[in-house]
């Protein structure tokens, strides 16, 4: 025979740990679609060949999913603290399981957040795959053009810091491998 659990009677504190988790999941979201968002401008610069905005788009996606990483740390908290409060065992501890337990309107709040958000992560994963070849063809092309700009400069003999010939075996200093 299983253990039923439910919420306490009590509720207050449960209701304060399921408000703040839905604030979470609700900025959460917003970030998830931001994401979305920023991995499509990603496809579209790619396959316009428009590094410029490739490389804003790429930042952004960086900083956002370091904003995504902080704001996990405190939704977790609130999460465990939940999972004390119910004493929920191991297999239970799932969004599935809070869904179930809470009371209305937070279950059908927790619902709506946990389908959003199903979604947009498998929009986003989706636009990833879809993006990937076109990224690695784009830095393969990148890297061949770079190599034979080496090679080339390589061959002319190179440049000092004045831009003037510095003799064989001298290093340009125009071209580098960051461009």
């Amino acid at each position: 025979m299983t253990q039923q659990h439910t919420a306490p009677a009590s509720g207050q504190r449960f209701e304060e740990l399921i408000e703040a988790l839905c604030a979470y999941f609700e900025l959460e979201l917003e970030r998830q679609e931001t994401v979305l968002a920023l991995c499509q401008a990603q496809g579209r610069a790619a396959r316009a060949h428009d590094a410029e905005y490739l490389e804003a788009n790429t930042e952004a996606l960086a900083k956002l999913m370091q904003e995504v990483v902080r704001a996990e740390q405190g939704r977790l908290a609130v999460v465990q603290a939940l999972v004390a409060l119910l004493a929920l065992p191991p297999k239970r501890q799932t969004l599935s399981s809070l869904i179930a337990l809470a009371t209305e309107p937070w279950g059908q709040r927790l619902a709506f957040y946990q389908d959003r958000l199903q979604d947009v992560l498998a929009r986003i994963r989706t636009e990833v795959r879809k993006n990937a070849p076109i990224l690695r063809r784009s830095l393969h092309i990148v890297n061949k053009t770079m190599q034979t700009l080496e090679c080339c400069a390589e061959a002319a003999g190179g440049y000092d810091a004045r831009g003037e010939e510095g003799g064989p075996g001298a290093s340009p200093n125009i071209i580098d491998r960051r461009g």
